[in-house]
């Protein structure tokens, strides 16, 4: 524990120098990715109005943003491309090609790097932030091409320079190397694991198990699983508050988010949301959920754990709702 203490020492200490104390301080803005619609939907998570709209590629899934150059990155999966957003202008500047069937992403805000999970072929693209390009390919020893059994969640430890792809339709996570672009792990977690997340500030994973309706806590020290969880039904996705060291689970089954208190490893809350939760993301106090089946986004206080709004996006027809699934913030 006291390695990771002081990791998370260096890594503010860096992120304090490349300037994200002051960009962060002055931005209010949360991304929701409209997957049936082709669009992101902005939201200021001031007023918690939504505030434009803009279209992306091809059934967009993931999203994630970079503090150090305040660019938004968006998963087409319909397209295997992501768009790349400046959120000064809110307009796409680049588009880079990835591999099939891409799903998530995540940002390494040490070494401004973009890692993009793709399924069809089970596969980590790697993305140099400053230039947009791939620089890397990692096959992740997922279970095998198609049926939704390879790469399917992304996220990312870059004080230890890891990355931890879950595998979809399978009982693992690989383990990256992201120094040297391989895999050197595979752990084994619960089955049909879909979401992960890392507290960078402690070194703790989290692998929700969506057939098992739990989530595995995973010391990144050691590669071993710590403690077993179990939440609502059908969990899909994670989110963790690292300051407060707290992870939001989304369960898609039950309608509902499980808080878990990382110190005690237990449940801290269970959330009445929106239908079909998928992700979450956190904006100063509050948590923000993803709602796919009633086109929404739930508001959470995160220091009281209760529901304090919910925002109707705009965009649904009488013939196509909008599937809002992935959600970052600066």
């Amino acid at each position: 524990m006291k390695r990771h203490l002081v990791l998370a020492g260096c890594i503010i200490s860096a992120l304090f120098i490349f300037g994200l104390s002051e960009v962060h301080a002055g931005t209010n803005l949360v991304y929701v990715a409209n997957t049936s619609a082709g669009t992101v939907s902005i939201l200021n998570s001031e007023n918690d109005s939504v505030v434009s709209t803009i279209h992306v590629g091809k059934s967009p899934l993931g999203v994630a943003v970079n503090h150090l150059n305040m660019l938004v990155y968006v998963v087409n999966k319909g397209d295997n491309n992501i768009s790349v957003i400046d959120s000064e202008s809110n307009r796409e500047i680049a588009k880079v090609p990835v591999g099939k069937s891409p799903w998530h992403i995540a940002v390494d805000q040490l070494h401004n790097k973009v890692y993009v999970n793709s399924m069809d072929d089970n596969l980590i693209t790697v993305i140099d932030a400053v230039s947009n390009t791939v620089t890397a390919k990692i096959q992740t020893g997922g279970a095998g091409k198609g049926a939704e059994k390879g790469a399917l969640n992304v996220s990312v430890y870059p004080m230890e320079q890891r990355a931890y792809v879950v595998n979809g339709l399978t009982t693992t996570l690989s383990v990256i190397d992201t120094a040297r672009n391989e895999v050197i792990g595979m752990i084994d977690v619960g089955n049909e694991p879909t979401g992960v997340a890392v507290n960078s500030h402690s070194g703790i994973v989290y692998v929700v198990n969506n057939a098992d309706n739990s989530v595995k806590l995973i010391d990144s020290l050691l590669n071993k699983e710590i403690a077993t969880v179990p939440v609502g039904k059908a969990p899909w996705n994670a989110a963790v508050h690292h300051s407060l060291s707290k992870a939001y689970i989304t369960n898609r089954g039950d309608n509902t988010v499980t808080v878990i208190d990382e110190l005690s490893m237990k449940v801290e809350a269970t959330i009445k949301v929106g239908a079909q939760p998928i992700a979450a993301a956190f904006s100063g106090n509050k948590a923000y959920v993803t709602n796919c089946a009633d086109n929404s986004v739930t508001v959470i206080d995160v220091a009281s754990n209760t529901v304090t709004g919910t925002i109707k996006l705009p965009g649904v027809t009488r013939d196509s709702g909008l599937c809002p699934w992935g959600i970052a913030s600066f």
